[in-house]
């Protein structure tokens, strides 16, 4: 009789997270590291790669030295020091123009060229860019491929999105010939710190019961607690 070999899990599904101790007993064999032993083989060279590494290094440098007492700000300056840049961009919600004027007055505090670009810039209508069909065109007005077209122009060497729509991010990042990362995460009901309804239970219920499936009707003759 041959036993069914376990089967490997994804990372949501770990009952011990090994990996964050070092795999002190080796690694598990129901950890998905051993599914994709050829991506893990085939990827650990790229960080040794020109424009890779310098960003690697430094977000290490980052973690070594503010761990547990910097800000996400003050890791996006600091970061911003290690990678030796001079111009920054901000890609920023119209909404969040208060907290651009003061996060662009802390980099050029510093010492970077601070190059901004609202989400609104040019108030360019959807019908103008072939887009039709729309009751409520509200969100429609904001232009995030123009705002990674300006920062593209500038020439900024590091960007930073502070508040845009959730799918407007996406596209900046993608349209953004710098590299990219977050500030802000926009989220108009928790103050946006989307990480408080996984914190709060009344929120984390109310997801859980719209979007996760019930449960399961047990079998009949099946035991009750």
């Amino acid at each position: 009789m041959t036993t069914e070999p376990k089967r490997t899990i994804m990372c949501n599904d770990c009952p011990t997270v090994e990996c964050r101790k070092g795999y002190p007993k080796g690694i598990p064999g129901y950890c998905e590291a051993n599914r994709f032993k050829e991506v893990l083989e085939q990827t650990k060279t790229e960080y040794s790669a020109p424009g890779v590494i310098d960003i690697y290094l430094a977000s290490g440098k980052v973690v070594e030295n503010g761990y547990g007492k910097w800000s996400r700000i003050q890791e996006a300056l600091e970061f911003s020091k290690e990678l030796k840049v001079k111009k920054v961009g901000f890609a920023s919600c119209v909404g969040l123009i208060e907290e651009l004027r003061l996060v662009t007055e802390l980099f050029t505090g510093a010492g970077f060229e601070a190059i901004s670009a609202s989400c609104q810039v040019g108030r360019i209508p959807p019908e103008a860019r072939g887009v039709t069909g729309f009751k409520d065109s509200h969100g429609l007005f904001c232009n995030p491929i123009a705002q990674a077209g300006i920062l593209n122009d500038q020439e900024t060497e590091l960007n930073f999105v502070l508040g845009l729509c959730l799918g407007h991010d996406i596209l900046f990042n993608r349209f953004s010939k710098a590299p990219t990362s977050t500030l802000i995460v926009k989220d108009r009901v928790t103050g946006n710190n989307p990480a408080a309804t996984l914190y709060g239970s009344f929120q984390r219920q109310a997801l859980m019961k719209l979007y996760c499936p019930k449960e399961k009707p047990k079998a009949r003759g099946s035991a009750t607690t």
